[in-house]
């Protein structure tokens, strides 16, 4: 204010002493000159051609059963529905159902809109006078056409410049384009609150409504929101809200488009909308957004962004096509979800927050008895001030932190916080078993389904599918089985070489470590069974048996293939021989992708979520599908290796610990194992199909916390894997394994011994080998003697050996397994 009246002093002190025409005309010009050179900028010609350019969402596309691509979610950062004002209206003057929307903001923001240029200089006129009075911005006289320039290409700072621009932006804007134009861009993007952008989204939020159906009152209730959208917020301040409306009505009436009666009985009939109101204040466009699959989705989003800009993602209008399939994500989402749920009331594990209590009761008792008898520290030692901040961070912060989260387009704001201080609580205080279901296509690596926990909201957000780093158990040793199997099929030793009817000792193992620890493995049941095969082992997930074949083959031999299959980001699987019972820990997203391996015949997977990005014109700006196919697939395994577990790890679900898959109806040819960590922490089942490689796992975030004495991954992950899997290839056709045109010798063997039968065995099997690791001495534990059992497979079956090179054969190997085949 002060300098304005030291700007005009100064400006009155030199006209006064100008006695010539000549230097006032000067003056004019230079303040003219002033102005023009704040207000046009060089490249404004150009802005005004992109401003029928829309921010539009992004869509995210998943196929349905049909083989079709169907949107299943929205990227934006506001909700928006952009419309065409042809469905709005039918003329400019007709008022009729289709455009009670245009007249209720015409009246309120702009009466003389169709025939003013862009500007209204009466109230130009009385606005700078009001201004120049208050020294400030205070009163505006912005035309829609303004408002729409500086909704395109301005911010909403008060300045007399910023006004100055917008009147010139509105002039262009008036010449380039028609009036019905500029009104369509304006309903587009005015800003109606909780995160709307245009009145197709603000229709949606406040009424659940299309714009072609709203009511007057509902109209004037969204032309209100113009100028101020939180304050007039009818979930915010209904009171207020509702005396805009009325005098939204009032405008209607004055101007001609309604009579007093008609808006009264208009007003009296959408005054029922605020008694029936019964939302949240904090309501917010974007939980309305489509988000059938939030699991997925978070995932496909945190993918992109590593690529595309967040404006782009969330304004470009871009179609991202993905690898989801819908069957396989619904059975997925409603499997594990009434898994989890059962699986918590079962595990019962309660919270307990009143800590507080040791220190103030039993503190200094505690350091006595501590010191008598050397007890442990309380391992949950935290500040009180640390504690409540937890508890506030989990009832208020979350929600805003999510917000800015998604604003900012990383995934960096609160992420450090949601990792180490947001645990669930149910209200009735059960702390809530989590887990995560993933499922790929074995040849092409296509993801699709992602479930990463119990429910995705405000403070669970962590996708344990591919965040989640759990030990994996007895699943674990299907991969060092191949690996083994591998070995020797590739550096075979006569007689001296582990296959799948190699006899290992079941008894209790002792280990010195290094610090002077003992190490001593125990199976699950705690029982021993002398010696057995190396099949009957991992159908019994033997654990003295997975020690000694890693102690067999050597961490040397193992680890190096073992890395190349599971793939491990950033870490190194240990030295140790406790890597055989899964002690190292894995994401289910890693040990998926190395089961994937097996059933891709040994192959490298490369699994992608994404298969093509498009913008809105329809061309490519991301194609992962074909830069997936680019990508060198490494031979891990050899088929042969890949065939013969994949043929044990189907005896696991025939015979052993993974039979509850069957019972819950998947009839297909399937293979698998379970895993159960100590003290019961994590469940786990991993398998496949020909179609289809997928893993369950369940557990507490906590990891110290138990599932409960029993809940090992044959009773709590086998069934849910089987639902799973049944529910989401219900509408594909089953197949059979088919390893193609593979070097398999089969032989029949002793079912004790694992040997080629003396004439004393009566209990024999057929066995697959890779040609060379056959051990060919004869079982000598029923008495020896001669084998009228020739060690030759039969010439004439799918799994016998390669025929000589003279002939030449080149018959390709049928379907392996089928449903009825008894392997054992």
């Amino acid at each position: 204010m002060i300098i304005i009246k030291i700007f005009f002093f100064f400006i009155e002190k030199i006209l006064r002493k100008m006695n010539s025409v000549r230097l006032k005309f000067a003056l004019a010009i230079l303040v003219l000159l002033n102005i023009l050179v704040l207000t046009v900028h060089p490249k404004d010609f150009e802005l005004i051609k992109e401003a029928s350019n829309y921010q539009i969402p992004s869509i995210l596309y998943g196929m349905n059963e049909k083989g079709e691509f169907e949107p299943i979610a929205e990227f934006y950062q506001f909700s928006k529905l952009v419309l065409n004002i042809k469905d709005l209206k039918k003329s400019d003057n007709e008022i009729d159902d289709n455009n009670k929307l245009i007249q209720a903001f015409l009246a309120s923001e702009d009466n003389d809109f169709y025939s003013h240029f862009g500007l209204d200089i009466r109230g130009i006129a009385r606005a700078f006078v009001v201004n120049l009075i208050a020294g400030r911005i205070k009163e505006g006289a912005s035309t829609i056409s303004q408002q729409t320039a500086r909704l395109k290409f301005l911010t909403n700072d008060r300045s007399f410049v910023r006004k100055a621009r917008e009147a010139w932006l509105a002039i262009l804007l008036e010449s380039k384009f028609s009036k019905d134009q500029i009104l369509e861009m304006y309903l587009n993007e005015i800003p109606l609150g909780h995160g709307t952008l245009g009145v197709g989204a603000a229709a949606r939020f406040y009424f659940r409504k299309e714009v072609n159906s709203l009511n007057w009152g509902e109209a004037c209730l969204l032309a209100s929101l113009t100028t101020r959208p939180r304050e007039f917020s009818p979930l915010v301040n209904p009171n207020i809200s509702n005396n805009k409306v009325r005098v939204n009505f009032r405008k209607l009436v004055e101007n001609g488009k309604m009579d007093i009666a008609t808006a009264e009985k208009e007003y009296a009939k959408f005054s029922d909308y605020y008694l029936n109101l019964n939302r949240s204040p904090n309501d917010s466009a974007y939980s309305d957004r489509l988000n059938r699959f939030p699991y997925f989705t978070e995932h496909v989003r945190r993918t992109l962004i590593k690529k595309i800009s967040p404006e782009k993602l969330y304004n470009g209008g871009l179609k991202v096509y993905s690898t989801l399939v819908i069957p396989h994500q619904i059975a997925a989402e409603k499997v594990l979800e009434k898994g989890l749920e059962n699986q918590t009331k079962i595990s019962n594990q309660r919270s307990f927050k009143n800590i507080d209590i040791f220190d103030d009761s039993y503190g200094a008792s505690y350091e006595i008895i501590n010191d008598l008898f050397s007890l442990n520290e309380f391992k949950h030692k935290i500040s009180r001030e640390e504690r409540t901040f937890r508890t506030l961070y989990q009832e208020e912060i979350r929600d805003e932190l999510s917000v800015l989260n998604f604003l900012s387009g990383t995934d960096e704001v609160g992420q450090v916080l949601d990792e180490n201080y947001t645990k669930q609580i149910t209200q009735d205080h059960l702390l809530p078993v989590e887990g995560s279901i993933i499922s790929m296509r074995p040849e092409t690596g296509y993801i699709t389904a992602i479930v990463g926990g119990s429910e995705f909201k405000s403070d669970n957000q962590q996708i344990r599918t591919f965040q989640a780093y759990r030990q994996p158990g007895s699943s674990f040793k299907p991969l060092v089985y191949a690996v083994t199997l591998d070995h020797y099929g590739k550096n075979p030793k006569e007689n001296q070489n582990i296959t799948a009817s190699t006899q290992f000792l079941d008894s209790p193992l002792n280990f010195i470590l290094e610090d002077g620890d003992e190490w001593t493995p125990e199976n699950y049941s705690e029982e021993y069974a002398g010696f057995v095969r190396l099949r009957a082992a991992l159908e019994s997930s033997k654990n003295s048996v997975a020690v000694r074949v890693v102690e067999e083959i050597g961490l040397a031999n193992l680890l190096p293939p073992l890395t190349e299959l599971l793939h491990p980001t950033g870490r190194e699987i240990p030295k140790n021989f406790s890597v055989a019972l899964g002690t190292f820990e894995v994401t289910p997203y890693e040990i998926t992708r190395a089961y994937a391996g097996i059933a891709s015949k040994g192959k490298e997977v490369h699994p992608i979520s994404i298969l093509q990005v498009k913008d809105k014109n329809d061309q490519i700006v991301l194609d992962y599908a074909k830069e997936n196919l680019s990508k060198d697939r490494k031979q891990v395994l050899t088929p042969e290796a890949s065939f013969i577990i994949t043929s044990m790890m189907q005896d696991v679900i025939k015979h052993g610990t993974g039979k509850a898959v069957i019972a819950e109806g998947l009839t297909r040819p399937s293979a698998g194992k379970t895993g159960t960590t100590n003290n019961f922490r994590d469940a786990w089942f991993v398998g496949f199909t020909p179609e289809l490689v997928s893993s369950v796992w369940l557990g507490y975030d906590v990891g110290t916390l138990t599932l409960g004495k029993g809940m090992a991954g044959g009773v709590v992950a086998s069934p849910l894997w089987g639902r799973f899997m049944s529910q989401a290839l219900k509408h594909e056709k089953s197949k059979n394994f088919d390893f193609g045109e593979i070097n398999i010798q089969k032989a029949r063997v002793c079912k004790i011994s694992g040997k080629l039968p003396g004439s004393k065995c009566r209990d024999t099997y057929e066995e697959y080998f890779i040609p060379g690791t056959l051990d060919k001495t004869q079982c000598n534990e029923h008495g020896g003697g001669f084998s009228p059992f020739s060690i030759e497979p039969d010439p004439d079956s799918d799994f016998s050996e390669k025929k000589s090179k003279k002939k030449k054969s080149k018959k390709k190997q049928k379907n392996i397994f089928k449903d009825d085949e008894k392997v054992d």
